[in-house]
């Protein structure tokens, strides 16, 4: 025999069998057992949620030999032959190829004739938007008064585009995109009956893919028993469609939240390389980015994310990293980037320059980009905008002091000090760094190094081991959730739960960069604390044991050698004067005056 799609062989057949639809099921099972059922409908919705699908139930529930029903049986003749597409009373019309005023004016004309062996006639247009404005007009008196014995069902998936004369004939249904775990419960049901072995986390894979379709999840899941035989993961799913692996997401969003342009290019080549369709990358980082907008501005919201529940701490931990203003204009540059991948010949370049542009603001010629540089500028100055978010608010940049001598006694700054006194400033001015750096930090210098506990117990398994001459930032980025899952083993809660706001920035062998969010300027001192715990962590894992330098981002820089100068605590300008003369300096502008004022 010949094979038949998965999609075709588990299509619902029951409304028992119809999948998130309870309300279209509970009003057409209803209006079947009181006897009021109408005599047009309209059926609404995305793709793969059921439409065609429903209207062919509701053939069966007015044709089946023992109704009408609300649960037709599925085992009559009639209801075999609606099932099998060959009822001569359940016509399906594509208006798409079948849309003119012709075709409507010979089913006007065949419409009025009786059933020839079932119950009721039942005409199912399929895409009725695609009608023409004539076929329409042709159709209305029809639509209005029906002959005894004849049902229309209408599917289109552009509502928008049907007259509103035909819409008011008719009972209007709309169908509800299917939910991940929705189509993730399905595909496993059938995997099982089709003895194929489904990993859950390809099934969510393979969800997400399909984007609420029940027919485009079906049809992938078809194509991957294909690929794996009686073992489906999420290894074959991604060699199928090419979507890339859960880690490059956060990747990519941590190298955009401390604006590592080189890591950045890293990324997208990486991808390249291993094959991956960059429209689809794009797609899905658009859905990170989204989720990371929305824990960051509806918080505890999990329902409004497409995401198994174990994800969403990992989440919550990421958007800290972000004001929801950054985020917002990453989803504007990657939407612009998705539109323009449908017309050039390189998307690569274009994934590069959205991401180049979210990385550094400097380089984004929108207003967007404007906007977001004078944010960083008046961060700098130390002005606060009643326009600025919460999370933009003014923080005390501090420039690192000086490398102290091994006998001398290392000066420490205070993140939290808003206005230092007389003292502070003169320290201040002598411990001036001798090289620029490439990012506004709050550094504390010589951390005191206390041991913890756990530190001296049993060594705990290792998950995985490294050449420590092959470690290098990249590594200690992609491996940044197995050190912050060590820590939980070495009941280190206080330090895994601070670390899991960090990013590893920079490493060169003996002294390992970590950035916290703007937020988080008081958990410099409490990670410098745990310094000894946490080198134990890198030990086991890495082979390494570097000092640990905390920062507090306050701006970003790009690789190509450009510097942002830090702004001391002893430099904060005096009155809103001071402010607008510095701000005017940073951006070479003389104010607007009023000429006639």
């Amino acid at each position: 025999m010949q094979h038949q799609a998965l999609y075709r062989r588990y299509r619902p057949q029951t409304p028992s069998d119809l999948l998130g639809q309870e309300h279209v099921v509970r009003a057409l099972t209803g209006a079947v057992r009181e006897g009021r059922l109408h005599h047009a409908f309209l059926f609404c919705g995305p793709r793969g949620t059921g439409k065609t699908s429903t209207a062919r139930i509701l053939a069966k529930m007015v044709n089946c030999e023992h109704g009408p029903t609300a649960e037709p049986c599925g085992e009559c003749s009639q209801c075999i032959a609606i099932r099998d597409g060959a009822h001569v009373d359940v016509v399906e019309i594509d208006a798409a190829s079948h849309g003119g005023v012709d075709d409507a004016r010979d089913l006007r004309e065949k419409a009025p004739t009786a059933p020839m062996v079932g119950r009721e006639k039942i005409y199912i247009i399929d895409e009725a938007q695609r009608l023409s404005r004539e076929a329409f007009d042709a159709l209305l008196k029809l639509f209005e008064e029906p002959p005894p014995g004849v049902r229309f069902v209408l599917a289109t998936t552009e509502p928008h585009k049907m007259p509103a004369t035909i819409v008011g004939r008719c009972q209007r249904f709309d169908f509800r995109r299917h939910t991940i775990d929705g189509l993730a419960e399905l595909l496993q049901k059938i995997a099982g009956s089709e003895g194929v072995q489904l990993d859950p986390s390809a099934a969510f894979a393979i969800a997400r893919q399909a984007e609420g379709s029940a027919r485009d999840a079906v049809s992938l899941l078809d194509q991957a028993s294909v690929v794996g035989g009686v073992r489906i993961d999420e290894e074959v799913v991604r060699s199928l469609l090419g979507v890339p692996q859960g880690e490059i997401r956060l990747e990519v969003a941590d190298v955009v939240a401390v604006g590592d342009l080189r890591g950045a290019f890293e990324a997208v080549d990486r991808l390249v390389q291993a094959g991956h369709d960059l429209r689809n990358v794009t797609g899905d980082l658009l859905a990170h980015f989204r989720n990371l907008l929305v824990v960051q501005t509806a918080p505890d919201q999990e329902d409004l994310l497409d995401v198994p529940a174990d994800a969403y701490a990992s989440l919550r931990a990421q958007a800290d990293k972000f004001t929801p203003g950054e985020l917002s204009r990453v989803l504007e540059l990657l939407l612009a980037a998705q539109t323009d991948m449908r017309w050039t010949t390189s998307p690569r370049l274009t994934l590069e320059l959205a991401l180049v542009r979210a990385c550094a603001p400097e380089t984004d010629p929108t207003p967007a980009g404007v906007v977001a540089r004078l944010e960083r500028l008046e961060r700098l100055a130390n002005v606060q905008a009643g326009s600025v978010s919460p999370r933009a608010d003014v923080v005390a940049a501090v420039a690192p002091a000086e490398v102290p001598a091994p006998n001398a006694k290392a000066p420490t700054a205070t993140p939290t000090t808003p206005a230092p006194n007389a003292k502070a400033k003169a320290s201040s001015k002598k411990a001036e760094s001798p090289k620029p750096v490439d990012t506004v930090a709050v550094v504390e210098e010589t951390p005191v190094a206390v041991p913890d506990a756990a530190s001296g117990g049993a060594q705990l398994p290792v998950p995985h081991a490294a050449d420590a001459s092959s470690v290098d930032v990249t590594m200690l980025r992609r491996s940044w959730g197995s050190v912050i899952q060590h820590l939980g083993q070495r009941k280190q809660a206080v330090l895994r739960a601070l670390m899991e706001s960090a990013t590893p920035t920079a490493y060169d062998g003996a002294t390992l960069e970590i950035a916290f969010p703007p937020t988080f300027k008081n958990t410099v001192k409490q990670v410098e604390s745990r310094q000894a715990a946490f080198q134990d962590v890198l030990q086991e894992l890495f082979g390494i044991s570097p000092e640990i330098s905390c920062v507090v981002r306050e701006s970003r820089a790009g690789d190509d050698g450009t510097h942002v100068e830090p702004v001391e605590e002893d430099d904060a300008p005096a009155d809103d004067a001071e402010a607008l003369r510095r701000v005017q300096e940073m951006l070479g502008a003389q104010p607007v005056t009023d000429e006639k004022a």
